[in-house]
């Protein structure tokens, strides 16, 4: 990772009490986010890099706009208070993103790098006025997107940090002086200057060596390494220069160097500098930039920029005096523990953020008849799951219960699990009602059972493998109580784990509007259309037919009336029956994306069918429609999902994809009719 992405990982295992999200590429970035428990969607794949090649130049438009896109879908179903754009290519893409969010997010830009060429500076400043806080690394990087000033009302510097404790006991060097270039293999680094500098300090200190560490990270990068090992088996240099390719830990280099050795011309920041003061070791940089800012003359020589004779009487000026080095090395120790402490510059951060969220958000004014929930979060409501054989999610599901809604009572039905599920309930929750059953009973039925323990006025059915994002369930739970509204299951927005939403809420099966979304693909009419035929796609509460049954907040005594679901069912097409049945006894399902969870599908089923029971679906989808809707309906119904594959799967050939899953979909389908009218 670079320094800007190791500054982000730093960040946000500071703010766990803002429980950020990110959004971000697969990669080592997300990695080292997920092992500090940081909740990652997972953004395409996509070559943004503003140091590119002429066609990436000329491409690169369209792609912003696709991850614009991606966010912007993400943003509008997280509904986050801020949107923090990580760089200049997120600020582009987050100020197009935010637009027809509503409430709209406040926008902040993370800036970090300097400006590369005219059209990305007038697309970064355009960005910037759209942005309701600027935080620059350094007073370089703020100058050059600034540089006259007019955001001066909504700009700040603030400077990362490090955890100074993980650098606190590096030893102090001893032996020759060793210089490290620290820093990924391109060529802006200048690390050619840094060979020709050591060369011309071991004239006047013959035992100094070097060593360059860092990735290679593209073709030129591995011409420019190439081009170092050449000049570093020349005579000046030969035997004292270390190529050591890319590091898993800058400490463990910096441990075995006597001074850091920066040669770019003008570096933005310089988060590897800051790492070498709390290192203790003292720093030879240019005069110029990021570096100007960061080291003054107690801490480090500053030399002319570009100029390898200016770096290397910088080194021999640190070097010729012994123990002139060690004493500026603790000078630097001592101003990153004034200066770059990681917990003092994270408090900063996220006090501008939480500001600027609560100052963008400050003028709406929200009408409701209920008041919002008052802490702890969930009073009043039962949430009710189903076990079987779902140690790991329901492990994850009670920690974010925990976190989100405190005062919920978890009631959860073990249905014939093999494995530690139910002790983990009692483990994390002791106020938790726990009903262990000797065998699998199904979703449906094993939610009936636990009915008869809830005895708050508010149920949340949930399944096992859901995860809350935050406290937006309480919401649900207080809208399900206004008298002024009649009785209603709330279904909230359902997000994927890749980010995406969930086909979570559905018009009822075989509906004019089903046919028409079986016709023409909703992504190709207008928005409006799109959602009265999708409805899971609306950014607006609405009425619709049935709602997926991951997650449903309703009354409990209106879910008592209901059943909720039907007993005899074991599994699949529950949610179907319950939401018919409710339209049929006077009771609305509403969709209401305000409200959000995150949802890990199937896990049960997964293990028990090895995928997806494509029949046993069909048979469960045609048995309910036909038993509340008739037969007539159910034809309609299934020439209305016939047509759906079948479109699916053309399209998905056109596009040169794998058609595997709506052919077996199909083939379903057709057999279950068959095997009706054999019957």
């Amino acid at each position: 990772m670079g320094g800007s992405e190791r500054i982000l990982v730093d960040l946000t295992t500071h703010l766990a009490h803002l429980d950020p999200v990110v959004a971000c590429p697969p990669g080592a970035l997300s990695d080292a986010l997920r092992e500090q428990g940081v909740r990652v969607f997972p953004l395409r794949r996509r070559r943004l890099e503003l140091r590119a090649t002429v066609r990436d130049r000329l491409e690169k438009p369209l792609r912003l706009a696709g991850q614009a896109v991606e966010v912007h879908e993400l943003a509008a179903a997280l509904r986050p208070r801020a949107l923090v754009a990580w760089g200049t290519r997120a600020a582009i893409e987050c100020a197009v993103a935010v637009r027809r969010i509503d409430p709209t997010p406040g926008l902040v830009f993370q800036n970090n790098d300097l400006l590369q060429g005219p059209w990305i500076a007038r697309a970064a400043r355009a960005a910037a006025r759209r942005a309701d806080l600027i935080i620059s690394l350094s007073a370089t990087i703020a100058r050059d997107l600034d540089p006259g000033g007019a955001l001066e009302d909504r700009s700040v510097v603030v400077a990362p940090g490090v955890d100074l404790d993980s650098y606190d006991h590096i030893p102090p060097p001893d032996g020759r002086p060793n210089a490290l270039l620290l820093g990924a293999m391109v060529g802006w680094k200048r690390p050619r200057l840094a060979l020709e500098a050591v060369a011309l300090a071991a004239r006047e200190l013959p035992d100094i060596t070097l060593t360059v560490a860092g990735p290679v990270i593209d073709e030129r990068g591995e011409r420019l390494a190439e081009a170092l090992r050449r000049r570093a088996g020349e005579p000046d240099l030969a035997g004292r220069v270390r190529l050591a390719g890319s590091l898993e830990d800058p400490r463990t280099a910096l441990a075995e160097a006597s001074c850091l050795l920066h040669c770019a011309d003008c570096e933005p920041y310089g988060m590897v500098i800051v790492e070498a003061l709390a290192s203790g070791r003292p720093v030879v940089a240019p005069a110029a930039c990021g570096p100007a800012e960061v080291v003054p003359p107690e801490c480090g020589r500053l030399f002319v920029p570009g100029d390898a004779r200016a770096a290397a009487d910088a080194l021999v000026g640190l070097f010729r005096t012994p123990g002139l080095a060690a004493r500026v090395g603790e000078a630097g120790r001592r101003r990153a523990e004034r200066v770059y402490d990681v917990r003092d510059s994270s408090r900063r951060w996220s006090e501008l953020v939480e500001e600027t969220a609560s100052r963008h958000r400050a003028g709406e004014v929200r009408v409701t008849a209920t008041p919002r929930p008052q802490a702890p979060a969930g009073t009043g409501t039962a949430m009710v799951t189903v076990l079987h054989d779902s140690e790991p999610e329901v492990t994850a599901l009670l920690r974010s219960a925990r976190q989100h809604l405190p005062g919920a009572r978890i009631v959860a039905i073990d249905s014939g699990s093999n494995d530690g599920g139910a002790h983990v309930v009692r483990r994390l929750d002791g106020a938790a009602t726990v009903v262990k059953l000797d065998r699998n009973v199904g979703f449906g039925r094993g939610c009936n059972l636990a009915m008869e323990s809830v005895r708050e006025p508010v149920t949340i059915l949930v399944n096992p493998d859901v995860e809350l994002l935050d406290s937006s369930l309480a919401e649900l739970a207080a809208e399900v109580l206004r008298e002024d509204r009649p009785e209603r299951l709330l279904a909230p927005l359902v997000i994927r784990p890749v980010g995406r939403r969930e086909p979570s809420a559905h018009n009822e099966p075989g509906t004019p509007a089903e046919l028409a979304r079986a016709i023409v693909p909703a992504a190709a009419l207008p928005r409006s259309l799109r959602t009265a035929l999708e409805p899971w796609r609306s950014d607006r509460p609405r009425m619709v037919g049935w709602a997926v049954g991951c997650c449903l907040v309703a009354r409990t005594d209106t879910l008592r009336r209901l059943g909720p679901f039907d007993d005899s069912a074991f599994m699949y097409a529950e949610d179907l029956d319950l939401g018919l049945r409710a339209t049929d006894a006077g009771i609305e399902t509403w969709f209401w994306p305000t409200a959000r969870v995150l949802h890990h599908r199937a896990h049960a089923s997964d293990r028990v069918f090895g995928g997806e029971p494509f029949g046993l679906l069909a048979a469960r989808r045609r048995e309910v429609v036909r038993r509340w809707r008739g037969s007539r309906r159910q034809n309609i119904d299934d020439g209305v999902q016939l047509t759906t594959f079948t479109n699916r799967l053309a399209i998905k050939a056109l596009l040169g994809r794998a058609t595997a899953r709506e052919r077996r979909q199909a083939a379903a389908l057709l057999r279950a009719r068959r095997t009706r009218r054999t019957d």
